[in-house]
């Protein structure tokens, strides 16, 4: 989520502001799908905060990942900022958020929503997740669609992941609820990466998913040294790299804190 390119115009670089809200998104919501007991011992994941440079070819962005424990469960946010010249063009930030509450040894999405203040006019899109149905809108749309079991949306099966990693649950596939329709995605686990970033170099297990038919693939590295915590983010489209995303601080409960330089102009 880093590839160098020439301002040729104004017009050439508002088209792709307007182009990389999309593959930010595509980069900080992760969307990957487990199954089996993948949450024994969901209740101690720990709190934790993390930011990201984000880049997409001229365009860079700054993401946060935030999990904290409420009494229902956790909430987890994740917020993106533009950085940079993509800034001049546009402001605000793409803000997503989901309740996330504990059944047994599973712990599942209660609702989902966003709040986009960077397209003009503003976008809201909120989902409640039942036990039998989705419920919501999303843009114009009423949304009333059968619930699934193992359902997630596409930032609560962030944690889902995480999780998996952190107790040795396989890793498969689950369905996540995404732009008002359910998909499935595969994903493959390559043990031992070692991942070398500004906020150092750091021993990651790489988590490569896809959707069937769609050319679009992501690789997320997750550092067992920081309880599986995203390091590096990696977007690719017909095999070429379109996006980058490396961790840049973080906050961990229990384990410190980390920074790198912040290089962003």
């Amino acid at each position: 989520m880093s590839s160098s390119c020439i301002l040729i115009s104004v017009r050439y670089l508002y088209t792709n502001v307007r182009k990389a809200q999309a593959a930010w998104l595509v980069i900080c919501l992760i969307v990957i799908a487990i199954t089996g007991p993948v949450w024994a011992g969901s209740q101690s994941l720990p709190e934790f905060e993390a930011s990201y440079t984000v880049r997409y070819g001229i365009l860079t962005g700054r993401m946060t990942l935030r999990l904290v424990h409420v009494d229902s469960g956790y909430r987890y946010e994740t917020v993106l900022r533009p950085r940079g010249i993509a800034s001049w063009f546009r402001s605000g930030t793409i803000t997503e958020q989901t309740n996330l509450t504990i059944r047994g040894d599973s712990i599942l999405p209660l609702d989902y929503s966003r709040k986009d203040t960077i397209a003009n006019p503003a976008r809201q899109t909120r989902y409640l997740f039942g036990e039998h149905r989705v419920t919501g809108r999303y843009k114009a749309q009423t949304i009333d669609q059968p619930a699934r079991s193992d359902g997630h949306n596409r930032i609560s099966v962030q944690i889902a992941v995480m999780n998996a990693l952190r107790v040795g649950s396989e890793l498969d596939e689950i369905s996540v609820f995404d732009r008002a329709r359910w998909k499935t995605y595969k994903f493959d686990v390559v043990p031992e990466q070692f991942v070398s970033i500004d906020a150092g170099g750091f021993e990651s297990v790489e988590v490569r998913y896809s959707a069937a038919d769609s050319g679009r693939e992501w690789s997320l590295y997750f550092a067992p040294a920081l309880d599986y915590l995203p390091v590096l983010l990696v977007y690719r489209h017909d095999g070429r790299v379109k996006s980058r995303a490396e961790l840049t601080s973080y906050r961990i409960q229990g384990r410190g804190s980390g920074q790198s330089a912040d290089k962003l102009p």
